[in-house]
């Protein structure tokens, strides 16, 4: 064979090769062929950050290849989202979203850069992460009625714990000032793990967070729990009030995770998330590793989240006016 016949049929092998291996890449059967990213939009050691690791490890069984966890903070979580969204929708990158960048900020941020509807596959939520109030064991306060008036006796004085506008912890410390009529001070932090230390120091004076975490802080003696923001009381706090009990009923305000996938991914690769997802949630050691975390268990279709997401974000619009 003469040089040019030769370069021609290397040509010819080369092309083969590269349609042919898009193929075997892209082949569901084979999904996944290499390691996954989950993205959490907060920092380690907090809540996204939690279920993610549970989720993660639950994949990791099923598949046999490693499952991360890549923390990207800040913003509420929708840097987490933008950067979820960008890494491609391949089914190697999914993402653990919640109420505060796919709920809230959608519902109250025209300038968000995504739509949690448009832009991401639902795979199922997770679990359901109740919230509460409390306050540095400085402050005076026992209820939530106390806790109004000594805002209104000291208007702009009171300091409180915000992760930006656009989260569940900001939103129901906003709904509690609305309804309570009173002047509080905002401190915005990029990740609730960095403001716990600030409220049992006695720095920030009130937190509305999920009550996992209010509860194993305020075993340390430095916070105190004032109200669940659930309609009925939580059975993990059975002995903390809510806040309709305390003359609040407008201020309750909850928040969930759930997996998704960056819009695009092809369905046969959803399926298979949805289906390892699936078997995840019914499998009686992650359902206790995420009790253990104080959240509840959902077992979710990826129709059921979306329908959830949907609603969810016209109660929060509706909510917010």
């Amino acid at each position: 064979m003469d040089q040019g016949k030769a370069w021609i049929a290397l040509a010819g092998a080369v092309m083969a090769a590269a349609a042919f291996a898009p193929a075997r890449a892209a082949d569901p059967q084979g999904f996944p062929q290499h390691a996954v990213r989950i993205v959490a939009g907060q920092q380690p050691g907090s809540a996204t950050d939690g279920i993610a690791r549970v989720m993660a490890d639950a994949l990791e069984t099923q598949w046999g290849v490693a499952v991360t966890v890549d923390n990207k903070p800040g913003a509420g979580g929708t840097i987490g989202a933008e950067a979820a969204l960008h890494a491609g929708a391949d089914g190697y990158t999914l993402f653990i979203g919640g109420t505060s960048n796919l709920v809230i900020a959608p519902a109250t941020d025209a300038s968000l850069r995504y739509d949690p509807t448009r832009d991401f596959l639902p795979v199922g939520r997770i679990a359901n992460v109740p919230f509460g109030f409390a306050v540095n064991a400085d402050v005076p306060a026992k209820t939530m009625g106390e806790l109004a008036a000594l805002a209104r006796a000291r208007p702009g004085k009171l300091t409180y714990v915000t992760l930006g506008p656009g989260t569940t912890t900001g939103f129901g410390m906003s709904l509690f000032r609305a309804e309570a009529g009173v002047d509080m001070l905002a401190i915005e932090y990029k990740g609730i793990a960095s403001a716990y230390p600030d409220v049992l120091a006695g720095r920030v004076d009130v937190v509305f967070n999920e009550i996992g975490a209010l509860a194993q802080h305020a075993q340390s003696g430095r916070m105190r729990i004032l109200a669940v923001a659930t309609p009925h009381r939580s059975t993990r706090l059975p002995d903390v009030p809510t806040t309709g009990e305390q003359g609040f009923p407008r201020v309750v305000v909850g928040s969930w995770y759930g997996l998704l996938a960056p819009a695009g991914t092809p369905p046969e690769v959803h399926k298979r998330i949805a289906d390892a997802f699936a078997l995840a949630m019914r499998t009686p050691a992650v359902r206790k590793r995420i009790e253990a975390l104080g959240y509840e268990p959902i077992d979710d279709t990826p129709a059921q989240f979306r329908a959830a997401l949907h609603d969810d974000i016209a109660a929060f619009r509706a909510l917010s006016r």
